[in-house]
């Protein structure tokens, strides 16, 4: 008997089959409905099994996930699947999903999912096999049948459906796949490695499968915990172990036991709706309030996905596994290019490369390099003479190094005893000593000053500046020196030019700052700067004299004349204005705030569905002194949000006591709310009485 069994919809209805059986056809036989839905069990059975067992489920061309420009539209492209029960799906033609509709169907469970405004929610888009049963023929049967009953589905169809999901479908088998072989890439693989037990080596395995051999409650998330432990490697011999150990205990913990009647009754079997694939993951960004949203992010890295044969023969061929060398690349001379090779040997653990025998130094330095000799510098040959103590290297004139001993220093340093003498070189070898001295002539007595300047150098006067005498006369306190002419003898003698006056330099006082005189304005400003007039505005004539408290210029098409304040031109003045923003939250109101002038705050509100009532106080109105007055509010509601529309109006009419004006105002939506936010522009005038003139 075979192990597996399932429920298969063929014909008029839900028969539960054995598909281990297939019709046994012998001549004579009677064949009716049952043994044709038998046989075409047993070979959607064989086929399912085939792809379940052996293949794998997953994705196998393109349901390639795309989006919209507004990022609220998800499309799946054309291809084919294989689902965990082995069923082939596949999908014509490209499929689209608007995001915002479905946020709309599951309205309740997406709020009760995102709490906040905005907020993050993951929605799984998944493929299933769907058969439809189509072509409906007429069926004999009794003569008091129905109507419905006159015709029957003879085909069905082979459909999908594509969803989006709160939850994902499970994959067991599939994360466990990537886990095991990320496990065991983790063991190093070595064919030479001292002999390992195979017991010591599944039991390794098994430590890290422990709490699902175990089957401990609740199920792990993992599957191979932790890594392998250091030193373990593995061989061939072993790893074949580990692939038994998979196929034998670890792979039935895993699969998911699609058709299997008669599988271990502890096993949690599919549940309606398992049998599906994930195509992704989309992070939407919701609004819970309105029921909007965008896509911000598509991961498809979770999707099962199958490679053909063809694909995985490819694989293997173009990583073939490495075989030792026999021979290494030898390695005798210096100066040899790098190269990462071609070969697709490895090398063994215990090679190694020649290395070459030492080159004898040419140059400045020759010989061997544990034994050489310095024979030049920079090309230059070094003497092979003899160095004596103290001698240092000079280059000579025959344009070699040689050793050549110091210039010893002078006794006698030559005199420097005259002022004005000229220097010279000198021609001794000698050198002189670091701390040598020459002995200095004694100073002459320095000549008295003559000029300007006269008398001695430490006590001389000025006599004059620029060749021009200075007075003798004593100056005082903030006088200045002056230039001045003296006056002649007399005029010079004969026809020729006059003589040239005499200059010298004389304290003088500074003559006094004169003082200007600043003319009268002109224009629509007159009179002194100090005493003016304004006679007009822009060249117009002001006629302003004796004007009444509150009185304004106005321009009667002639001058300016005073004239009663009309309160801006109308009987009503705007004594605050402002913007109102209420929050609710939860069907309730949270908060209000208002910008605006003055000083305006919300002092309560209360919310019934649709309706919410909020009290407003103004406060710093200027007093009105007017005995006769009224209050006038101008109520506009803000429109942010185009799918929810508010009316506002005055449910009380508005007090004025002092400085404070408290009104009350109704807001009325076209939907509960719920979680948020509305604007109301809002005006408060009153009336001001025109003073006649």
């Amino acid at each position: 008997m075979g192990c597996c069994g399932q429920t298969t919809t063929i014909g008029s209805g839900v028969t539960t089959l054995n598909p281990d059986k297939r019709v046994n056809y012998t001549k004579g036989m009677l064949l009716g409905v049952d043994d044709f839905v038998q046989e075409q069990a047993w070979g959607i059975a064989r086929r399912h099994e085939l792809a379940r067992e052996l293949i794998g489920y997953g994705t196998a061309r393109g349901l390639k996930l795309g989006l919209s420009e507004d990022k609220r539209t998800i499309s799946v492209s054309p291809g084919l699947a294989w689902t965990p029960s082995g069923q082939p799906v596949c999908v014509n033609t490209e499929q689209c999903a608007d995001i915002v509709v479905w946020l709309g169907k599951n309205a309740a469970e997406v709020r009760a999912r995102v709490p906040g405004s905005p907020g993050l929610l993951d929605v799984y888009v998944t493929l299933a096999y769907e058969g439809v049963p189509t072509d409906k023929v007429p069926v004999p049967g009794d003569p008091c049948r129905s109507e419905d009953s006159l015709m029957a589905n003879s085909r069905i169809a082979d459909c999908f459906k594509l969803s989006l999901a709160l939850s994902p479908p499970p994959q067991l088998e599939e994360d466990a796949i990537r886990d095991f072989a990320d496990w065991l890439a983790q063991v190093p693989i070595d064919s030479g490695a001292p002999a390992q037990s195979e017991a010591d080596f599944v039991k390794q395995v098994k430590a890290a499968a422990h709490d699902w051999l175990h089957h401990v409650s609740p199920a792990p998330t993992d599957f191979m915990l932790g890594a392998p432990p250091e030193g373990l490697e593995v061989t061939d011999t072993l790893m074949r172990t580990a692939l038994r150990l998979w196929v034998t205990e670890l792979r039935p913990l895993w699969r998911a036991k699609y058709g299997c009647a008669h599988a271990d009754a502890s096993a949690e079997r599919p549940k309606p709706g398992d049998d599906a694939i994930l195509l992704g993951r989309l992070s939407l960004r919701v609004f819970p309030a309105t029921l909007d949203g965008t896509v911000d992010l598509i991961d498809e890295s979770d999707r099962p996905v199958l490679l053909s044969l063809r694909m995985l023969q490819e694989l293997i061929t173009q990583n073939p596994a490495p075989e030792p060398a026999d021979t290494v690349t030898e390695e005798r001379s210096f100066g040899l290019a790098a190269s990462a090779g071609i070969s697709s040997d490895h090398a063994r653990g215990d090679h190694t490369h020649g290395t070459p025998t030492l080159p004898d130094l040419a140059g400045d330095v020759t010989g061997a390099i544990t034994a050489n000799t310095v024979v030049a510098l920079r090309s230059h040959a070094i003497a092979v003479t003899a160095p004596a103590p103290n001698d240092v290297l000079a280059f000579t004139a025959t344009s070699q190094w040689a050793p050549t001993p110091l210039p010893q220093a002078g006794s006698a340093p030559p005199e420097a005893l005259v002022y004005g003498g000229s220097g010279t070189a000198g021609d001794d070898a000698s050198f002189s000593r670091s701390d040598h001295v020459h002995p200095l002539p004694a100073l002459p007595a320095p000549p008295d000053l003559a000029g300007d300047a006269s008398g001695p150098i430490g006590d001389n006067t000025v006599k004059a500046l620029q060749g021009v005498r200075v007075s003798d006369t004593p100056p005082t306190v903030g006088q200045v020196l002056q230039c001045r002419a003296l006056p002649l003898a007399g005029p010079g003698p004969g026809p020729g030019p006059s003589r040239q006056p005499r200059l010298i330099w004389e304290p003088v006082d500074l003559p006094p700052a004169p003082t200007p005189t600043l003319p009268d304005l002109k224009g629509d400003v007159v009179g002194p700067i100090g005493k003016n007039t304004l006679e007009a505005l822009q060249g117009k004539t002001v006629k302003a004299k004796d004007p009444a408290k509150g009185d304004v210029l106005t321009f009667d098409g002639e001058a300016w004349v005073p004239a009663a304040n009309a309160a801006g031109g109308g009987p009503i003045e705007v004594v605050a204005a402002g913007i109102l923003t209420a929050t609710f939250v939860d069907g309730e109101f949270k908060e209000g705030s208002v910008i605006g002038n003055p000083v305006c705050k919300p002092t309560s509100g209360s919310v019934d569905g649709r309706i919410a009532r909020l009290s407003l106080s103004v406060q710093g109105v200027p007093k009105d002194e007017h005995a006769r007055h009224r209050v006038v509010v101008l109520l506009t509601p803000i429109q942010s949000n185009l799918k929810q529309v508010h009316q506002v109006f005055l449910s009380k009419p508005a007090v004025e006591d002092g400085e404070v004006i408290a009104f009350e105002l109704t807001l009325l939506s076209d939907s509960e709310l719920v979680s948020t936010e509305v604007m109301v522009q809002f005006q408060v005038s009153r009336f001001a009485p025109v003073r006649q003139p």
